[in-house]
């Protein structure tokens, strides 16, 4: 799939946002519960100063110890935003085939965010579907 993308799942993401007429940013946000270490984020829409939905994607094609080390950060950066941010949407893109040999990581990723997809095209579209929900009420 990366190959057949221009190499990068982000490049997917954006051509949906941009399809309809979303506007994002990238960025830092700073997460107390995790040493205050800034946490860039892959894309927040419609920006930093009023986010209403953050998107992570994490793809991976072979698998390594730094899966779990991601899977534990983002249950810390979702606890937080649920704090924080009670009203913001956070969706994971997680695809890759190490993510079906890290399980466990796996199931801790897919736990932390409110919406899981992968890239196929009937994922895709459910994506679709869930941004004109939240910003078309559609």
């Amino acid at each position: 799939y990366k190959a057949a993308r221009e190499g990068n799942p982000e490049v997917v993401i954006e051509q949906v946002l941009t399809s309809l007429k979303l506007t994002f940013e990238k960025g830092k946000f700073r997460i107390p519960e995790a040493g205050n270490i800034p946490r860039t984020m892959d894309f927040i829409v419609p920006d930093k100063t009023s986010p209403k939905l953050l998107i992570e994607c994490s793809y991976s094609v072979t698998t390594a110890s730094g899966m779990g080390d991601k899977a534990k950060t983002e249950k810390t950066v979702a606890d937080y935003l649920k704090k924080n941010y009670p009203d913001v949407v956070f969706v994971g893109f997680v695809d890759g085939i190490g993510w079906y040999v890290r399980r466990g990581d796996l199931k801790r990723m897919v736990d932390a965010y409110d919406f899981v997809f992968t890239f196929s095209k009937n994922e895709i579209n459910r994506f679709k579907n869930l941004l004109t929900e939240i910003f078309y009420g559609k």
